[in-house]
């Protein structure tokens, strides 16, 4: 019996010890994308939304995206903890990955058709 007791304390302790550590890691990350050196003068007119914070929260094979600058979307995973999604912003089509899969974890927003480029790392 007194066993069987330890190995249920054992196996409680340890989910116990594990519950913080996963919180921390679905915690919301937050961002601001800096333009990138030489992004064409074409793109400057996303410099102020973007610039601004972005919380990515990671929620299983999703996460959402929201900011101040009027961001909001939902994006797919593509890879274990690494997302993405593509909207419009100001009639520009936008890439957006989120890759919470390293540290530091990453931000990359990125406009095709033109050439620019934001990138963001995770303090």
């Amino acid at each position: 019996m007194k066993v069987i007791v330890s190995m249920a304390f054992l196996a409680g302790s340890l989910a116990a010890l594990m519950l913080p550590q996963a919180s921390a890691q679905d915690a919301p990350i937050e961002f601001r994308a800096v333009a990138a050196k030489g992004n064409p003068s074409g793109c400057v007119s996303l410099d102020a939304s973007l610039s601004r914070l972005h919380t990515i929260t990671l929620m299983g094979d999703k996460a959402i995206l929201k900011s101040s600058g009027g961001i909001n979307d939902t994006l797919k995973q593509i890879a274990p903890r690494v997302y993405k999604t593509t909207f419009s912003l100001g009639g520009v089509k936008l890439d957006v990955v989120a890759d919470a899969s390293k540290a530091p974890k990453t931000l990359q927003v990125t406009e095709a058709s033109r050439g620019c480029h934001w990138n963001a790392v995770a303090p």
